[in-house]
């Protein structure tokens, strides 16, 4: 979404933005927004009664020109009938009833399995006429100098020094269908050591078994970030050379900040999610690789149930290791 937050016309002075609490720290980093509103949808009871009153409290003393809604959820319709808006935009969706689709003033079509979600993203304002480029803008986030130098401090205290290359990889993920195994990993950050880049393992605290395990069967250690913000990675991705990573949210941040990015996808459609502007590659098996892997993108969790996806399971770590060896030329 930072990409339509781009396209918008310069005219739209202030951009505010709705999310969910995993997305705020994301659009913080966005030069155009001046606030993020958090919905309290994590909180329980009375106390999620009163959070949501003082949400949309916070939102009433403002005066929109724009309203955009870009996911199916039926707060944004709530907002705009609420506190309406000069003009509003929404999407076609076949989850929500006339009452939702008439709360805007005009509505994008609906998702494509073939088109890249940026580029869905951005139809919204085209339909109200304030983009009319054929391709989106790149996302973009802009890490602060102060975030920065700090994450440059703790580069240097774990002797990772600023004139060699450095590697950034994201390796774990909450569903496991779309994590490589350990070895393949293993087998990748040996040969980056091998051949002297800096190699640096992030995630947040939930992965952090993922990476130790990892860091265990390496034979040149890379190093792992601990108790990172999202605030913190980016800035890390932003220092680095290259990005790899699974199909994962690291992939846009590591576009955002404009780091070339390798991302690896199994199940899901590389048509929809993969990185978008700046130097990148996409790594996935096809029937090029072998018949078997007709069936993807299948969008499943894992092969049959098993939550285990042997189109990664399969992947050749040379095949990964031989791309990044390219995008560190």
């Amino acid at each position: 979404m930072t990409s339509a937050i781009s396209a918008l016309p310069q005219n739209y002075r202030y951009v505010d933005i709705v999310c969910l609490p995993e997305s705020a720290a994301i659009f913080k980093m966005h030069p155009r927004v001046r606030h993020v509103f958090v919905m309290p949808r994590h909180l329980k009871g009375l106390v999620k009664v009163f959070a949501y009153f003082n949400f949309y409290k916070r939102i009433a003393v403002n005066s929109y020109d724009l309203l955009a809604h870009f996911s199916n959820d039926w707060r944004g319709a709530i907002i705009q009938r609420l506190f309406p808006a000069t003009l509003s935009v929404g999407r076609k969706t076949h989850r929500r009833g006339k009452f939702w689709h008439q709360s805007f003033d005009a509505l994008a079509e609906g998702l494509d399995d073939s088109r890249p979600i940026v580029e869905q993203d951005v139809d919204l304002l085209r339909a109200v006429k304030l983009f009319n480029s054929k391709k989106a803008p790149p996302y973009l986030v802009r890490p602060s100098s102060k975030q920065r130098a700090k994450i440059k401090s703790w580069l240097s205290q774990k002797s990772i020094l600023a004139y060699k290359k450095l590697v950034v990889i994201h390796a774990p993920s909450r569903w496991k269908f779309k994590e490589l195994p350990i070895a393949t990993w293993v087998r990748v950050i040996d040969a980056l050591k091998e051949k002297k880049f800096e190699v640096v393992l992030c995630g947040s605290n939930d992965d952090l078994l993922t990476n130790q395990a990892i860091f265990a069967s390496c034979t040149k250690k890379p190093i792992i970030t601990n108790n990172f913000s999202l605030s913190d990675t980016a800035a890390l991705y932003s220092l680095a050379h290259l990005v790899l990573t699974i199909d994962s949210m690291s992939t846009h941040l590591a576009s955002a900040t404009q780091t070339p990015v390798i991302s690896i996808f199994g199940p899901s459609n590389e048509k929809n999610w993969g990185p978008w502007g700046g130097k990148h590659r996409v790594i996935a098996l096809t029937t090029e690789n072998s018949p078997t892997f007709a069936c993807r993108p299948c969008g499943k969790d894992g092969c049959e149930g098993s939550k285990i996806s042997q189109c990664l399971i399969q992947m050749e770590p040379d095949l990964i290791i031989d791309e990044a060896l390219k995008m560190l030329r």
